[in-house]
């Protein structure tokens, strides 16, 4: 399971499986302004694949021996523009896979604060792996672990979090956390009570809450916000529940290790999650899709991620490191998306379902 369980950002169509094939990037959803201004990098064609390049090179460590001639040539590329377009153009052609068009999210490192103990606003504990829970053992449910907890669990606390900063940390799967003293250590997912997700997006448009055009995380904030008493009734429909390590790296800048365990972590705009079961993680990729407002963008990216709602052939999770805009954009993406794998010449594929498209240039 990825350090990242969740990328489906508390949204209802985020958390469904791929769409069908008729979803395409022009059939554009309603416009959703971005309050925090896109770099000029962020839009258009991919003008900075060395940004990918690095990426790639940042998996290599975790790739089987098959991986290392490729590693070894993108090691040796300069790290420029041109130079990284040519060797993802000379090194590997394009597929597509046979759904058509798909979905596109985006998740963030959350930052929130907390305590080591319980203050009158930080009141939520957060806990990492309780010593009884077994693996793919269905544990307590999440209204069981916040009303009659186990002694396990509750030797298990790390610290002490505000409820919706804390099941928004569950949602991200990782996060940079301020405590009183303004000092910040991270978390990082280390596993889940092997329970159901359920979106509570999809509860609050199904109890007529928030219209479903108007669902974004922002949207969801802002209900609970206005109903501090019913925010049991809507965060216990969803059983899951995370427990975390805290990450002991030396390199606190660098972004959670994603599922790939990556020691440089995961690159912002470059790292994905995806389903696993159709994508090798490592393997290159090219999107094609639209951010909130509707500017449409391109990129190449490596898949280094999964999550548990990430599921289907054309799905994907687009990390979005942290801050402001991240926070923005990882509450509102969920755009069509085009998506190619780029898959190393002369390799066989790993799937009947890959369908060659071209030369990745």
């Amino acid at each position: 399971m990825s350090k990242k369980l969740l990328g489906c950002l508390l949204l209802v169509a985020a958390c469904s499986s791929t769409p069908p094939a008729s979803t395409s990037v022009a059939s554009r959803p309603a416009a959703k302004p971005v309050t925090h201004r896109l770099p000029a990098s962020l839009v258009g064609e991919d003008r900075q694949q060395q940004e990918a390049l690095q990426a790639f090179l940042n998996s290599c460590s975790r790739l089987g021996m098959q991986w290392q001639s490729l590693c070894w040539q993108a090691q040796r590329t300069a790290k420029t523009p041109a130079a990284a377009a040519r060797f993802f153009q000379q090194n590997f052609d394009e597929y597509a896979l046979d759904d058509g068009h798909g979905l596109l999210t985006g998740y963030m490192e959350a930052q929130l604060r907390c305590s080591w103990r319980p203050t009158a606003r930080l009141n939520y504990p957060v806990y990492g792996t309780p010593s009884d829970l077994r693996k793919g053992v269905p544990y307590l449910t999440r209204r069981q672990i916040e009303t009659v907890p186990s002694a396990a669990l509750q030797r298990a606390v790390l610290m002490y979090c505000d409820k919706f900063d804390a099941y928004s940390l569950g949602v991200q799967g990782s996060g940079r956390v301020v405590l009183p003293d303004n000092s910040t250590v991270k978390l990082t997912y280390a596993t889940k009570n092997n329970h159901g997700y359920t979106s509570i997006g999809r509860v609050l448009i199904d109890a007529g809450e928030v219209p479903r055009e108007q669902m974004s995380m922002q949207a969801i904030k802002a209900w609970v916000q206005k109903n501090p008493e019913r925010v049991d009734w809507l965060f216990q429909h969803n059983e899951s529940y995370v427990f975390y390590d805290i990450d002991r790296r030396q390199e606190k800048h660098v972004g959670p290790p994603g599922a790939m365990a990556l020691k440089s972590g995961l690159t912002p705009y470059r790292s994905v999650a995806v389903d696993s079961r159709h994508i090798p993680l490592g393997t290159p990729l090219k999107i094609r899709s639209q951010w909130p407002d509707q500017t449409p963008f391109s990129r190449v990216v490596i898949a280094q991620d999964k999550g548990g709602a990430i599921k289907g052939r054309v799905r994907a999770d687009l990390f979005l490191g942290h801050g402001d805009l991240a926070d923005e954009l990882a509450g509102r993406l969920q755009s069509p998306l085009d998506l190619r794998v780029l898959w190393p010449k002369r390799w066989s594929t790993p799937s009947a379902e890959w369908m060659r498209v071209s030369s990745a240039g």
